[in-house]
């Protein structure tokens, strides 16, 4: 008898201690403001060969559209 009383005890006291843990979200989003500039400079550099090979395929492509 008296065991059954101590075990009962012993799980009430388990279950008394049992940590609880709660994730609660934010009621508003997140907002990340970030300013950035983002420059660019382009440098294309062409041998002699590929350039005349683009001013002929522009060129006929103006006397295709004339």
């Amino acid at each position: 008898m008296i065991k059954n009383l101590f075990f009962a005890i012993f799980c009430l006291n388990l279950t008394a201690c049992t940590p609880k843990i709660q994730l609660e979200t934010p009621k508003e989003g997140i907002t990340i403001n970030m300013n950035v500039v983002v420059d660019h400079k382009i440098d294309v550099q062409m041998d002699s060969k590929s350039r005349a090979i683009i001013r002929t395929i522009d060129n006929k492509a103006e006397k295709a559209k004339k």
